[in-house]
Parts: structure tokens; C-alpha cells; sequence
């Protein structure tokens, strides 16, 4: 998905600090998903207290980006 307006589109209505629910929403996938990402770096993510993730929306916007390029399987 490297068209910068199809990513801003897929994003829009999420919030700046946004839960692995709103993203996983957002990406028609499943919340645990997201959390891999997270956990294995190819999507950047802060915990909020101990089972609380939040991810950044300009930090998803780059992940998108650049997501073709990614083996996201693993």
C-alpha cells in the first residue's frame, strides 16, 4: 500500500494516539495481529501500563507506506 492518499484515507478517522483495536479496525484485521506487529518492529507502538497498546497515526501512516516492502507473516 504505497499510495500516500489510499493510507490517508484507510487513517483519516482514526485518532492521533490510536488503541490495536481502532487499528486493527482500520486495517480489516485482528487485534493481536497488530500487537505482533508491534512486537516483532515493524510497526512502531508504546505500551500504556501493562497491557495497553497505543500507536501513533503518522507512525502507522509510515508503516503503510512502506508495507509492500515488509514480510508481515512471521
Amino acid at each position: 500500500m504505497n499510495d500516500p492518499k489510499v493510507v490517508d484515507t484507510v487513517i483519516a478517522d482514526l485518532p492521533k494516539m490510536a488503541t490495536a483495536k481502532e487499528v486493527a479496525d482500520a486495517l480489516r484485521v485482528e487485534p493481536p495481529t497488530i500487537s505482533r506487529w508491534v512486537r516483532a518492529g515493524a510497526l512502531r507502538g508504546m505500551r500504556v501500563g501493562s497491557r495497553t497498546l497505543r500507536v501513533r497515526k503518522e507512525d502507522l501512516r509510515e508503516f503503510l507506506l512502506g508495507a509492500d516492502e515488509m514480510n508481515l507473516t512471521e
